[in-house]
């Protein structure tokens, strides 16, 4: 008997119809019937008897029956039990990745290394790039991309630059900013003080304190959209404006733009998993600016 029979027996029996196992497996009644006959022919049985309520199992039906449902226990037995050995020999990679990078570049930058690797599970660890470094450095990720100088003691390679912007619902004069209200968001530190060293030259002040500390960038640009307010960050080249803001870039006393840099670092280990090395060989090749 084929595994397909074994269900057709099974199938019959909670259905009593064969009309409606043919809908369950999409065959037609006749292949259902013909089936049935083929399966008795070999076994030299009757398995059920046509009635005009539906069909009834014999002795030997019933027997046949309790025996499929053994077997496609069975079955389902073996097929989990690969799928947890698939599982159990998946690859892990642990990625830390700032918040914007990871919404306007890493998927995309990642995707071929993911579509060449099934076998590779990624979990992505959103957070604050100094917390990154630390979690890097404590053994609680494989690798990171980081927004912001975040170097010491860590291979490191460039993958992304970001300008920085003036954004505010209209178009401003620098000289009115020390004016208006400030709105900070979440940042590792050394953006905050790259911030601030622009501030000082622009203005020979200490940037005044937040009027509005909104926790995610994304807070911060609604909260600008209106009103007399602004905000000071790095936006990469993919920016999704969706609520239309002006941004300034943020000049330099001779007319350069301020730009943060984007890294990608890994651990300085010999003992280095081979998939993490495939990784780093992966963005060294594909990712890092040449």
């Amino acid at each position: 008997m084929k595994d397909s029979d074994w269900r057709i027996i099974n199938a019959l029996h909670e259905t009593q119809s064969i009309t409606k196992i043919a809908a369950m497996m999409y065959k037609s009644q006749s292949a259902i019937t013909k089936r049935l006959q083929i399966m008795e022919q070999e076994l030299d049985c009757r398995i059920v008897e046509r009635t005009p309520l539906g069909v009834v199992f014999t002795k030997e039906g019933e027997f046949l029956y309790k025996e499929s449902v053994k077997h496609i226990e069975f079955e389902n037995e073996v097929t989990e039990g690969l799928r947890l050995i698939k599982e159990q020999t998946k690859e892990n990679i642990i990625i830390g990745s700032a918040y914007t990078y990871t919404k306007y570049t890493l998927y995309d930058a990642l995707d071929d290394f993911v579509k060449s690797h099934t076998n590779v599970s990624i979990r992505v660890v959103n957070k604050q790039s100094d917390l990154l470094y630390n979690m890097l450095m404590e053994g609680k990720l494989d690798v990171a991309f980081i927004r912001s100088d975040y170097t010491e003691n860590v291979y490191h390679e460039l993958v992304d630059h970001t300008d920085g912007y003036i954004v505010s619902g209209e178009p401003v004069d620098l000289s009115d900013l020390p004016h208006m209200e400030r709105v900070a968001y979440q940042t590792n530190v050394k953006t905050e003080q790259q911030i601030a060293e622009w501030w000082q030259e622009q203005f020979g002040t200490i940037i005044p304190e937040a009027t509005e500390d909104v926790g995610y960038i994304e807070f911060a640009f609604r909260n600008v959209a209106s009103g007399n307010k602004y905000l000071l960050c790095f936006l990469p080249d993919n920016f999704v404006n969706e609520f239309n803001l002006s941004l300034q870039p943020m000049l330099k006393p001779d007319g350069s733009r301020v730009s943060r840099k984007t890294w990608f670092i890994y651990k300085k280990e010999k003992n280095r998993r081979a998939i993490v090395d495939e990784l780093i060989n992966y963005v060294d090749k594909n990712v890092k600016i040449k």
